[in-house]
């Protein structure tokens, strides 16, 4: 009789946290520890996930990523660790205390939160939240805790909420000359890879790229007016150099992240700073992922 493999995801009553619980005990043949802070939350929205998590076979175990002593017996027996936390102000010092732990008690993977454009080849300063997962990433490396990385490009969810979108004043509005390819997957098919990089073998210390799409911008905007039946303004905001510019001057005025992050996931895309090289999105034919034409036809993002 062959062991289900034992996989704990943190940050389960996140947005991607409850589809990569969903995606993983779909697979049938894994057993799902979700770590919540409290079974009573607070949030009604969040009791809901956990009741759902529970009905669906998962089983929860209650640890707070701030508090250490909490985590040893969430990690107790666990082959793998799946972080989806978000970006806060817990992503590096929680998932360091959380790969010490996973250490502590020979968990055999520790899978970080990323979930983005490949951090590693962009420069500290780049992006704020960025930083935050090349800090952890240096951590996971410096205490030899085997990992994969999780890189999808941009959510395709929000595809339409990016700054390359003026909806308001139904224009389209980039820097550079429109032409560098941008990665895109949803956040469904982003939990698909994420239930089958667990147990793959071939990802050991390495990271899986998938993109469930790849357009320019230009190309990007006639798919979005092909899809939506909406005609967009063209607008050209600069060079990449003058964006860079740009968020530097935001930066050093801006009272809240918000006011420039955003730009700075762009800066990463158009640049091609960020761009994904080894997209494997094939690995596993099984995963039909959805194009940005199919995911827009549907009205998700709008």
């Amino acid at each position: 009789m062959t062991t289900k493999l034992l996989v704990l995801v943190a940050g389960a009553t996140g947005m991607l946290g409850t589809k990569i619980v969903s995606a993983l005990l779909d697979k049938g043949n894994i057993d799902v520890r979700a770590m919540v802070r409290s079974i009573n939350d607070g949030s009604a929205e969040n009791r809901q996930k956990i009741e759902a998590m529970k009905a669906k076979g998962a089983a929860i175990a209650e640890g707070d990523l701030m508090k250490p002593e909490t985590l040893l017996s969430v990690c107790d027996g666990v082959d793998v660790v799946v972080s989806a936390i978000g970006n806060n102000d817990v992503t590096v010092p929680g998932q360091k205390n959380l790969i010490d732990a996973a250490k502590q008690q020979g968990v055999k993977r520790f899978i970080p939160s990323d979930y983005s454009v490949d951090y590693r080849k962009l420069d500290y300063g780049d992006n704020d939240n960025l930083d935050k997962r090349k800090e952890v990433f240096d951590y996971l490396q410096l205490m030899g805790l085997e990992y994969t990385l999780v890189l999808n490009g941009a959510f395709m969810d929000i595809i339409a909420y990016m700054p390359l979108f003026d909806l308001e004043h139904q224009t389209f509005q980039y820097w550079g000359d429109g032409e560098t390819p941008l990665d895109f997957t949803t956040t469904d098919d982003t939990a698909k890879y994420v239930a089958e990089a667990v147990s793959d073998p071939g990802l050991a210390n390495t990271a899986l790229e998938v993109a469930g799409d790849t357009l320019t911008p230009k190309q990007l905007k006639a798919t979005y007016e092909e899809a939506t039946g909406t005609k967009l303004t063209e607008k050209s905001l600069g060079s990449i150099a003058e964006m860079k510019a740009w968020i530097a001057n935001k930066k050093a005025s801006a009272s809240s992240l918000d006011e420039y992050i955003y730009h700075q996931y762009m800066y990463a895309m158009v640049s091609g700073k960020g761009k994904l090289d080894r997209i494997q999105s094939d690995r596993y034919p099984h995963i039909k992922p959805k194009t940005v034409k199919q995911f827009l036809s549907k009205g998700d993002s709008v």
